[in-house]
């Protein structure tokens, strides 16, 4: 029962985030909203910034290491970077991504989480890019691309997602496939 009801926790702070921002991410609107008490939070978190520090975890994890390890399952490195594409493409929690993005740009220590997080996702696409495309392209600019493109789609109004944000992440492949061809 613990490790459930501390997932509670996170998924209730997910949901704050989402809906109303980092300031109403306080332990009294925590409690309110899942009816448990102060004791029950104090069981699972020693303070506001340890539960801050699990919520923050939790969604480096989820968000970052779970969709690497998932496209690690296919077996060549173009199979795992369009899996990668896929995976990017589909994720539903783009709403948060952008609160905890707008939270890091006022708060140090949301920075430090979120660069962190950048640097895995910008080093896993880059040694993807670096394999797929060998010597044909620079592969550091190239993830900095995809990556710029799947941040920025996030922050449209409406955003780009779904099949759409996969359409264009499918053509500049293409279009990458052909330039590194024309160049061998």
């Amino acid at each position: 029962m613990k490790g459930k009801t501390k997932s509670l926790w996170i998924y209730e702070g997910f949901a704050i985030l989402e809906e109303a921002g980092p300031d109403q991410l306080t332990i009294d609107e925590l409690c309110r909203r899942l009816k448990l008490t102060k004791g029950s939070f104090y069981y699972h978190f020693k303070n506001r910034q340890d539960y801050i520090r699990s919520l923050l975890e939790f969604w480096e994890e989820d968000s970052t290491q779970r969709i690497i390890n998932l496209s690690q399952s296919e077996e060549s490195d173009r199979e795992k970077l369009d899996r990668l594409t896929e995976l990017v493409t589909k994720e539903q929690n783009r709403s948060l991504e952008v609160k905890i993005r707008s939270w890091a740009t006022h708060d140090e220590k949301i920075r430090l989480y979120q660069q962190r997080v950048d640097e895995q996702r910008m080093n896993y696409a880059k040694k993807l890019c670096a394999t797929v495309y060998k010597d044909n392209v620079d592969s550091n600019m190239l993830a900095q691309i995809y990556y710029t493109i799947l941040i920025g789609s996030q922050h449209l109004i409406p955003p780009i997602k779904g099949k759409e944000l996969m359409h264009i992440f499918k053509t500049i492949s293409q279009h990458i496939t052909k330039y590194s061809k024309m160049t061998e």
